[in-house]
């Protein structure tokens, strides 16, 4: 969940592509194209032990929180459960996937999905690499019709060198680190 804050941040910040041109000597002070979370809408897609948490950070952050979720849950908050995933594609500034890896979510954001959405939204997949169509999505940046992304997944692992996503702009690309946290914050508990 924290991963997932820290990424919405620094890409509606567009932290990746001003980081980039620093390093390549730009110095880009400007807030163009960039915007706080607050008033933002997070969509969840899988709203169990993670999806929960961050639905109550993002909050607590001044969010508007929508959840889609093929099981009934206990929503925490204010956070709205929405009827459909088509509902909450088409009604989310940020999209945040953490569901399982099964045949039902294999390939479940494609480009009819990424079409769904809002433009200028961002996607973030943190659960499993095979949910998201990775061509779809670099085709999304490329056109801008997303305004950024995350990935902490990707099928295949590693991301091959010849991806499009590399050089996609204001993306963030995590080696599969975010159950790490999770894990380290267990032991040194």
């Amino acid at each position: 969940a924290e991963l997932t804050i820290g990424e919405i941040v620094m890409l509606l910040r567009r932290i990746p592509d001003r980081s980039r041109s620093a390093h390549q000597g730009g110095w880009d002070k400007s807030a163009n194209g960039a915007f706080e979370v607050r008033g933002k809408t997070l969509g969840i897609v899988g709203y169990g032990n993670i999806g929960s948490q961050l639905s109550n950070i993002a909050e607590a952050m001044g969010m508007r929180v929508i959840y889609y979720d093929h099981t009934d849950r206990l929503r925490h908050g204010n956070t709205e459960p929405v009827e459909s995933l088509a509902a909450l594609l088409s009604g989310s500034d940020i999209v945040s996937l953490h569901v399982p890896e099964t045949p039902a979510t294999h390939g479940m954001i494609g480009a009819a999905e990424i079409a769904l959405m809002r433009k200028g939204a961002y996607l973030i997949n943190n659960s499993r690499g095979t949910v998201v169509d990775l061509e779809a999505l670099a085709e999304a940046l490329s056109s801008g019709h997303l305004a950024g992304a995350a990935v902490d997944v990707t099928d295949p692992e590693p991301l091959p060198a010849t991806s499009p996503l590399w050089d996609a702009p204001n993306m963030l690309i995590t080696p599969h680190i975010s159950g790490w946290f999770h894990l380290a914050a267990t032991l040194n508990n």
